[in-house]
């Protein structure tokens, strides 16, 4: 039966479509909005059930999102291949039986399920991670996970799991002292290559993997462990962001095996004149890198601008083998001073952006000299001093403007 037009004289162009490609276009929508379209007529009503791409909200009572996964998901065509899945219980606002988190898992399972993604309290979550770590179809899996208190390591996760097909893991542990547990976890990931982990784990971190090639790790504002170790001898590519308190001094290191590291993005805020030496120091650690990015911010405490890159008494770390380098933070004459050794010492650059972050001089930050915070980039083709832009610098002639930068002179 042909969909509803409004002019019968126009061409129904969704009914000569093959239920194949509706289906792949509905498995774009939230499975709730990819419900509505059953209203269209009578070839729609059921399409949606067959969507490779399942979203289930707990934002409605438990009866409406039982009702809901048992249509798309527990009464599911054995046919109709599930690749995602999206379980979101935060915020149901009854309760579900014990058993039916866990029923609708292992129907996924049954159903060769590739990419799993969880949001769930700290007490519903656990209890369902031994059915999660079951499917062993998964080429991802993403679980966020909060607890206040803090819930004990051996109450994390489960063991004796066999996820050989799993690429890429995300977990967001917010309140879980789960460090002890994470390189048990790896150990048994032996396909694992994508690691994305973001905590405020109050103890050392410490992770170790042979497969792992990329790694973003988010450290929390609240975090306050001192020590992270990185023993990754396959990695790439890493991205480290580290909110570090107001109130808190001293940022945590870093060290470790990264001998393969080609690419590097660092994001650091909240930076104080203590944490000047934990800069350094893990400026060192990838000092191999062949991309680098910097985003850099010092507190608004801060009155007067502080060598975030150049410790007293101490070089800038050399980087032999950088290729493509982008530094934004406060180019005050401190911070530009540094960045200059560090150009003169990169013999292997072919491009450079720096991008000049103008500073806060309000709330907390009032009382800044706007002088003493003001740029020091040479002016640019759009004739400000907020960004500067070199590129082809390993060949001669796009070296002129790139030279001029070098030699400038840093006054205060």
């Amino acid at each position: 039966m042909a969909c509803l037009q409004a002019d019968p004289n126009q061409t129904d162009r969704l009914s000569i479509l093959p239920d194949e490609l509706l289906i792949t276009v509905l498995s774009f929508l939230p499975t709730r909005m990819a419900a509505r379209t059953s209203v269209l007529c009578r070839r729609f009503r059921h399409l949606w059930e067959a969507s490779p791409s399942v979203q289930l909200v707990g934002i409605y009572n438990s009866h409406k999102f039982i009702a809901m996964a048992d249509r798309v998901l527990l009464h599911r065509n054995p046919s109709h291949a599930l690749l995602t899945l999206q379980l979101e219980l935060s915020y149901l606002r009854s309760s579900l039986p014990d058993s039916y988190v866990p029923s609708l898992l292992a129907q996924a399972h049954s159903l060769r399920l590739r990419h799993l993604t969880v949001q769930a309290p700290s007490n519903r979550l656990v209890s369902i991670l031994p059915s999660i770590f079951s499917i062993d179809s998964l080429w991802s899996l993403s679980l966020q996970l909060s607890s206040y208190p803090l819930i004990k390591p051996y109450h994390i996760f489960p063991s004796g799991f066999t996820l050989t097909c799993l690429k890429s893991l995300s977990l967001q542990l917010y309140g879980v002292d789960s460090a002890v547990q994470l390189n048990q976890l790896l150990s048994q990931l032996c396909s694992l290559e994508d690691l994305q982990l973001e905590t405020n784990a109050i103890d050392k971190l410490s992770l170790s993997s042979r497969t792992i090639r990329t790694l973003k790790l988010i450290i929390g504002s609240d975090a306050i462990q001192d020590i992270v170790e990185l023993f990754l001898p396959s990695l790439e590519s890493f991205h480290f962001q580290h909110e570090n308190s107001e109130f808190l001094s001293g940022m945590c290191r870093i060290h470790g095996q990264v001998p393969l590291l080609k690419n590097a993005v660092i994001r650091l805020y909240n930076l104080h004149a203590e944490d000047v030496g934990a800069v350094m120091k893990l400026l060192s650690f990838i000092s191999h890198v062949e991309q680098l990015t910097l985003r850099l911010k010092e507190s608004v405490d801060e009155k007067y601008p502080i060598p975030i890159l150049l410790e007293p008494g101490k070089d800038v770390p050399n980087f032999p083998n950088l290729k493509h380098l982008i530094v934004g933070l406060c180019f005050h004459v401190h911070n530009f001073q540094a960045v200059i050794m560090m150009l003169h010492n990169g013999t292997a650059l072919e491009s450079l952006k720096l991008v000049h972050e103008i500073p806060k001089f309000t709330g907390l930050a009032k009382g800044r000299n706007r002088k003493d915070w003001g740029s020091r980039l040479p002016r640019n083709a759009d004739g400000n001093y907020r960004y500067a832009y070199f590129r082809n610098l390993h060949l001669g002639e796009h070296k002129k403007e790139f030279m001029k930068l070098l030699g400038m002179k840093c006054s205060s």
